[in-house]
């Protein structure tokens, strides 16, 4: 029956559907009008939004980034306050990290016992286990400071005795004083590394002298960035020296630090790992400061690993540039109204991004429907997105106000009005 009735039922054009729309609304008016209701229904009435045309917006692209890696080991590099890599030289599997496991495990001690940077922390009284703890680690030919029982360390003390001076017995005492044993210390450190996305991290123990301590050189520049965003492992692993009781003065085993923008963090070196280190830098790039982490393994000696990761630093410098992706002002999108009011969304500021090599920078630009707006009035956002650099936002605002018909136009215009 109905399909019947849709076969017969006579077709009307648009001008007809809006002449009887029309004759609908005018009566509807004439109603309204008559019992006083229109007037007031018409100056409160909403207004329809009008919908904004998007513009495009494409930055230039640079040229492919190539950093200068030496021919040997494993290496990645990438911004401190972004994610992934930028570049990585060699196999990707993992390598052995030596003493750089140290910064895993200081990390894991502030966990059980935070330390402000500056402060000193709780005191700590070697004792007799500390010394067999020294002997121990001198038998397996290890790097070692010298230990009394009834001497009198602070947190920090044994902190730069692990993190500057590279020392296996203080960094096994810092461990047996947080956790009490190695095998305690070691499920608390598989927590802390899943938790913090490292789980492709392994340890055999905490010091840094098991061949089963590996990682993988992406891994360790997402270690550098939580080694680096913590202010007490930044300070202690920057510092270049260090008076502590006993021992005297030590001398940080990154012998690269101030050199060529190296701040840290972490030197590493056994038989099966060769020449480690896990490094930060701060460099200039287009006049701002930007700082760099990374890591490289399996150097043929302490000399040529420092010189690689100056080189390395320097070239991955190169590769870097500021480009301004909107201009302040910049037109993002335009605006008209049913009742012929117009405006453009422009770019509160300038968005300049960070660009590794030819990564693409992408404009996106989201522009909300709006009826009315101030001058200046926040309409919508500009994002800035590139590989590896967190994301920039930018406020799009109205470059003209968009103002209410007033009252003729909404007291002339019912069908638009009502018909929303």
């Amino acid at each position: 029956m109905s399909s019947e009735y849709e076969q017969t039922r006579p077709h009307l054009s648009r001008q007809q559907i809006y002449r009887r729309r029309r004759i609908v609304v005018f009566g509807l008016l004439a109603v309204l009008v008559a019992t006083g209701v229109y007037v007031p229904s018409a100056l409160a009435a909403p207004l329809e939004a009008a919908q904004p045309e998007v513009r495009t917006i494409e930055p230039a692209v640079a040229e492919a980034a190539s950093v200068e890696w030496p021919d040997y080991g494993r290496g990645a590099i990438g911004l401190a306050d972004g994610t992934g890599v930028l570049s990585t030289n060699g196999v990707e599997d993992p390598g052995v990290i030596a003493s750089v496991t140290k910064i895993v495990t200081n990390l894991v001690v502030l966990q059980e016992h935070p330390l402000a940077p500056g402060e000193d922390g709780p005191s700590v009284t070697m004792t007799q286990t500390d010394v067999d703890l020294w002997n121990f680690w001198v038998a397996d030919n290890a790097s070692v400071q010298p230990v009394a029982a009834g001497t009198v360390f602070t947190q920090r003390e044994l902190m730069e005795l692990s993190l500057v001076s590279s020392a296996a017995n203080y960094t096994n005492s810092l461990i047996v004083w947080a956790y009490g044993d190695m095998e305690t210390f070691l499920a608390a450190a598989r927590t802390w590394l899943d938790a913090n996305g490292l789980g492709g991290v392994q340890l055999e123990e905490g010091v840094g002298l098991a061949p089963g301590n590996t990682a993988t050189a992406s891994d360790l520049v997402a270690l550098a960035r939580i080694a680096l965003a913590d202010p007490t492992i930044a300070e202690i692993a920057g510092t270049t020296t260090a008076e502590v009781p006993l021992v005297g003065t030590i001398e940080n085993t990154n012998t690269v630090l101030g050199v060529g923008g190296v701040t840290g963090l972490k030197t590493g070196y056994t038989t099966e790992a060769g020449y480690n280190l896990l490094f930060s830098a701060t460099v200039d790039v287009d006049g701002a400061p930007v700082t760099l982490v990374g890591a490289l393994l399996g150097g043929p000696s302490r000399t040529a690993t420092d010189q690689a990761v100056v080189q390395i630093v320097a070239s991955a410098a190169a590769n870097l540039h500021r480009v301004t992706a909107v201009e302040a002002g910049a037109e993002l999108g335009d605006y008209e109204t049913e009742w012929g009011a117009a405006t453009t969304a422009t770019a509160a500021e300038a968005a300049t991004a960070l660009v590794w090599g030819d990564a693409a920078v992408t404009v996106s630009i989201d522009l909300e429907p709006v009826a009315t707006a101030e001058q200046g009035e926040r309409i919508g956002t500009v994002t800035v997105s590139t590989p590896g650099v967190p994301d920039i936002e930018i406020a799009a605002n109205a470059a003209e106000a968009l103002e209410d018909p007033g009252a003729f136009w909404r007291l002339t215009n019912p069908v638009e009005l009502f018909t929303t």
